[in-house]
């Protein structure tokens, strides 16, 4: 299960999360919803496994079955005006991402969600290299030598 560091579940894979529950929740097999989308039931599975490939063009599709927004479909809430403390930056992202079309905000959580895991990916691979260059751990032909 894909989990961010705040210990979240990513917001893709509540979506997916979200299809199975949303379907289950309709009295729908795989095949049924599968049959209803004019995809096969290996695509449905695939969607409620994490693989969302070809589910964004099925968005809308899939909010309407469902009988909820495509927004409420996506984010898994409704939209409400809650007051928040926003850096420029912050304010500039959002504003921008809800200009989005509902099938593109997934594609930008997925691009983000690669780029913290790239991010976080270089900032492990630093911390490594720096403790080896201060001699906090023995490099690996250090252990070697060690253990002959």
């Amino acid at each position: 299960m894909p989990i961010d560091q705040k210990g979240e579940i990513s917001p893709s894979f509540a979506l997916t999360r979200r299809i199975a529950m949303l379907r289950k929740s309709q009295g729908l097999s795989q095949q049924q919803l599968a049959d209803a989308l004019g995809v096969s039931r290996s695509a449905v599975a695939f969607w409620e496994t994490g693989r969302v490939g070809s589910l964004r063009k099925y968005i809308p599709k899939l909010a309407v079955l469902f009988g909820v927004s495509t927004e409420a479909f996506l984010t898994g809430m409704i939209e409400e005006d809650i007051p928040a403390v926003l850096t420029p930056d912050e304010d500039d992202l959002l504003r921008l991402y809800r200009l989005l079309d509902p099938e593109l905000k997934l594609t930008a959580q997925k691009w983000m969600e690669r780029q913290v895991h790239k991010q976080n990916a270089a900032r492990q691979k630093e911390a490594r290299q720096k403790e080896a260059r201060e001699g906090l751990s023995p490099s690996p032909r250090a252990k070697a030598k060690t253990l002959s």
